[in-house]
């Protein structure tokens, strides 16, 4: 028990000083609708994702719902300078991903049509929603494929997109469906859907059991 007890902690020790020697300032990031009128506070946010847009019906182009409340969410920045404004692209029921990911021309003009609008509207890059590749509980398409395409998309948006723009994926909270460690060089932070955490990965959760016996040991 104090074995497993010392392990815990060397962990735990170790996340921090990564941590404190990466000196990468906090991210808080809003999803912020289209669908409201609602106008978020800039300065409670370090970056607003706009929900959503989606992969238009040719599969090879984005759509954006309300474009001029994206703009307006852009004009924050004039009083916030260091906020940033992202497009979301996908959400739960939001289908065409799969096509799209699984045809190189398609891909590469979604990618480039990705790459238009952050230029055109002054975004800071992209947000990718797929709920999920290889899945179509939510009614969509997908394919066995959806994971090697998905990390292909994650790829050739990021040569696009360029190292400075934002690249992100929002991610149901276990591990699959993507390959994290494919695409890890390519995203800048992984958004973890926090409300799914209803039944974590079996070692997460042995880990967490085990946390509690030892504490209630330790009072």
């Amino acid at each position: 028990m104090k074995k497993l007890y010392l392990c815990i902690w060397v962990l735990l020790m170790a996340t921090v000083v990564y941590a404190s020697r990466s000196h990468k300032p906090n991210v808080i990031v809003g999803y912020v609708t289209s669908w409201s009128s609602v106008m978020p506070d800039p300065s409670l946010l370090t970056q607003i994702n706009y929900a959503f847009a989606h992969v238009d019906s040719t599969f090879s182009g984005v759509t954006i719902a309300n474009v001029d409340r994206l703009r307006s969410l852009v004009k924050l920045k004039e009083t916030a300078p260091s906020l940033k404004v992202v497009l979301s692209i996908g959400g739960w029921q939001a289908g065409n991903f799969s096509e799209m990911a699984a045809d190189e021309e398609h891909r590469k003009s979604f990618v480039g049509n990705c790459k238009r609008l952050v230029n055109s509207l002054n975004l800071d890059g992209i947000d990718i929603d797929w709920e999920y590749p290889t899945v179509g509980t939510a009614g969509i398409s997908s394919s066995p494929d959806d994971t090697r395409n998905f990390t292909l998309l994650i790829k050739d948006l990021r040569k696009a997109l360029g190292k400075k723009r934002v690249l992100t994926v929002a991610s149901i909270a276990y591990g699959k469906f993507i390959d994290f460690a494919a695409i890890a060089k390519y995203v800048d932070y992984i958004n973890i859907m926090a409300y799914d955490i209803d039944n974590p990965p079996h070692l997460v959760r042995r880990i967490s059991e085990s946390a509690s016996r030892l504490w209630s040991t330790s009072l």
